[in-house]
């Protein structure tokens, strides 16, 4: 009786954990919207980051990896065309918000961030790497032209839901193989 008490209170603690830990790790929607949930996203600029389209606007943010500048151009749903190709970074962001930033006859990376969600309802992350110089002109880098799927390096994109969930179980697991050998090994010793 007492074994079975202990179970059902390992699941149920296990549950508890689960909801707050699925709820932080995903928004639901397509491509997470908090960046800054991660422990490995750049707190510092340069480079600076920018996400071009979603629903809500931060032009307040410092743009580091961990609190990117954000537009809103929710219309934007295939980065590569449509009425992406009409958004202007440099004059929504490099020139108002960034110019100044770098000393002069230098450069700095700005990475323009997109959630391509016109073929995938869940989203996938795109960027393109832009050179800031001190004026606040940031053209793409002519190394670098096309979008690459994925992140830059940086931004701290939380774990999804399945990592934690999977973990939660595996130590659930655990701990349950662990008290099965400790009962086994207390009723051999009496």
């Amino acid at each position: 009786m007492r074994s079975g008490l202990r179970v059902m209170g390992l699941i149920l603690v296990l549950l508890v954990l689960v909801v707050p830990l699925a709820a932080y790790a995903s928004d639901g929607g397509p491509c997470p919207d908090d960046l800054e949930k991660a422990k490995d996203c750049n707190s510092t600029a340069p480079p600076y980051y920018v996400v071009v389209n979603r629903s809500v606007e931060y032009l307040d943010r410092p743009g580091t990896g961990c609190q990117p500048i954000i537009l809103k151009h929710a219309d934007c749903t295939d980065c590569t065309s449509g009425t992406c190709t009409s958004i202007d970074i440099e004059a929504e962001v490099c020139k108002p918000l960034l110019a100044g930033k770098v000393a002069s006859g230098d450069t700095a990376v700005v990475y323009e961030m997109c959630c391509a969600c016109a073929s995938d309802p869940s989203g996938d992350w795109m960027f393109r790497v832009r050179n800031l110089d001190s004026a606040g002109n940031c053209p793409i880098d002519p190394e670098n032209e096309g979008w690459i799927t994925g992140l830059p390096l940086g931004t701290g994109i939380d774990l999804p839901t399945p990592v934690i969930v999977g973990g939660l179980a595996m130590v659930g697991l655990g701990l349950l193989a662990a008290g099965v050998g400790l009962r086994r090994r207390s009723a051999n010793t009496a």
